[in-house]
C-alpha cells in the first residue's frame, strides 16, 4: 500500500505549498485535481522532483457536461475529450491512475433506457482506455452513492462495467464514504474485488479522519491485506465537516 492525498481538499492554495506539505509528512504521492488548465506540467514535474514525491493519480471532476451516458451526443463526446485531456495530463506529470465515472456527478435519474446508457458508458470509457493504454495510464471506475449517481453504486457494479469494457488498464476503485452507504459489508466487498480493486479514497463515514466516525478500520485493512492491495490509499477529508490540515502532525503555518 502507498499513501497519497487528494489536494482538492486544500482549495486554491499554490500547488507548491500542497506538494511541500505532503512531502514533509512522508506521503508517497499526490492526487491532483482533474482540471489540466490548473497546472503547468513542467512546473509540476520540477516540484515533484524538488520535494521527492510522486504524482500518483488524477481525480477527474464530473460536471454535467462530462457524461458518458447522456442523451446528448455532444455531452458524450465532451466526456471523452475531457478524459483524454486528463490522460494527457497524467502522462505529462507521471501519474499512473486517472479516476473515471460513467455519469455526471449528482445526476440521479436516467435519460435513456438502462441498456442504452450502459452501452454508451462501455463504448466511451473503452475508447478512453484504449487511448490511455500506450501512455501507461490506468483508468479506475469509481462507484458513488445513490444520492450522487444511479448507474454504479457498488464495487460489484463497477467490476461488471470494467469486465464489459474488457481492457487490461481499466480497473476499479473504492471510496469508503460511498461504500459505507452502499455496501452491505465493506470488508466483503473489498475481498470480492480481488484483482480489480487498485485504488482507494480513504476517510471515515462522514469524510473525516479515520477513527472520528464509526467505520471498522481493522476489518477494512484486514480485507485490503487479504487481497494484497498494492495501490494508493488516498486520504480525502472533505471540508467543512473535516479539517484537512488536522491530518498532519504539526500546525500548518498559513
Amino acid at each position: 500500500m502507498k499513501l497519497s492525498y487528494n489536494i482538492l481538499v486544500f482549495g486554491n492554495e499554490p500547488v507548491e505549498k500542497s506538494i511541500a506539505r505532503l512531502s514533509r509528512f512522508g506521503y508517497d504521492a499526490v492526487e491532483f485535481v482533474g482540471e489540466p488548465e490548473l497546472y503547468d506540467p513542467a512546473e509540476v514535474r520540477s516540484l515533484l522532483a524538488k520535494y521527492g514525491i510522486r504524482a500518483g493519480s488524477i481525480c477527474n471532476i464530473w460536471k454535467k457536461d462530462r457524461d458518458f451516458t447522456s442523451a446528448n451526443p455532444e455531452i458524450r463526446e465532451n466526456a471523452k475529450r475531457y478524459t483524454k485531456s486528463t490522460i494527457d495530463m497524467a502522462e505529462r506529470i507521471g501519474a499512473e491512475v486517472v479516476i473515471v465515472a460513467p455519469t455526471a456527478n449528482m445526476r440521479i435519474t436516467r435519460e435513456l433506457p438502462p441498456e442504452e446508457e450502459w452501452k454508451y458508458a462501455v463504448e466511451g470509457i473503452r475508447e478512453c482506455g484504449e487511448y490511455a493504454l500506450p501512455r501507461g495510464v490506468t483508468l479506475v471506475l469509481e462507484p458513488w452513492n445513490r444520492f450522487e449517481t444511479y448507474l454504479i453504486n457498488r464495487l460489484e457494479q463497477a467490476i461488471r462495467l470494467a469486465q464489459d469494457i474488457n481492457l487490461p488498464n481499466v480497473k476499479i476503485m473504492g471510496d469508503l464514504f460511498h461504500m459505507n452507504i452502499e455496501e452491505s459489508s465493506i470488508p466483503e466487498a473489498i475481498r470480492k474485488a480481488r484483482g480489480w480493486l487498485v485504488h482507494m479514497h480513504v476517510a471515515d463515514n462522514q469524510r473525516d479522519l479515520p477513527g472520528k466516525g464509526h467505520l471498522n478500520w481493522p476489518e477494512i485493512f484486514s480485507a485490503l491485506k487479504d487481497i494484497q492491495f498494492s495501490g494508493y490509499l488516498v486520504l480525502e477529508y472533505i471540508p467543512p465537516h473535516a479539517d484537512p490540515y488536522f491530518a498532519f502532525r504539526e500546525k500548518v503555518d498559513e
